[in-house]
């Protein structure tokens, strides 16, 4: 018989174990992996450095090897996300599939009551949706639009090139662009010292 992991626990088992660990409801390997991931999640709080949780959760548990440490903070970083770590996707997921699940269940037993939990479910799920977009975005958009870099150089003149056609530009009109941004022709030789000394 396989043993059950962690997150597949009910959630009132986990429940009471927190709020009573004396009388958990838990296996005790089940209980012990709970403490470490726990503590693991507290220690990454604190040092989000990987290497460095992983060297303090061995020191407080000094029996667990280097794998079994890095599973644990890896399992303490899905079950007890923050907020920059959370999983939204995942979340969401979630939260569609018990929407459905819940609607099912309903449906099967067709009693009235049932009938206004769908209703109500079906809610819950337009609100996690959302509408459908008027127009949905158009994934050749990029290719429709002409984009251009305005350049400006010291006397305010502004030149816009096309970045599709900046590429195709001739060696003298990239030379002209060139002059537009830095204002005019050659640079002398006491411009190109004072740019070399500042």
């Amino acid at each position: 018989m396989s043993r059950k992991a962690l997150e597949d626990t009910k959630h009132e088992l986990i429940k009471a174990h927190v709020l009573d660990p004396d009388s958990s409801p838990l296996p005790a390997e089940q209980q012990e992996l709970l403490d470490r991931v726990v503590s693991a999640s507290k220690i990454l709080d604190k040092n989000p450095i990987q290497k460095q949780a992983v060297a303090i959760h061995q020191q407080k548990y000094p029996t667990i090897s280097r794998s079994q440490a890095y599973e644990d903070l890896r399992l303490a970083t899905r079950l007890f996300n923050t907020l920059h770590t959370f999983d939204w996707d995942l979340w969401r997921t979630w939260l569609l599939n018990d929407v459905v699940k819940n609607i099912e269940k309903c449906r099967n037993s067709g009693t009235p009551a049932d009938r206004r939990v769908i209703a109500m479910e079906h809610a819950n799920l337009m609100k996690a949706i959302g509408e459908k977009p008027e127009m949905l975005p158009d994934p050749k958009r990029m290719e429709k639009n002409a984009f251009y870099i305005v350049i400006q150089n010291n006397n305010n003149q502004q030149i816009k090139v096309d970045l599709n056609d900046l590429d195709k530009l001739p060696e003298t009109a990239l030379r002209e662009v060139m002059k537009a941004i830095y204002g005019g022709g050659e640079i002398t030789e006491s411009d190109a010292e004072n740019l070399m000394n500042t």
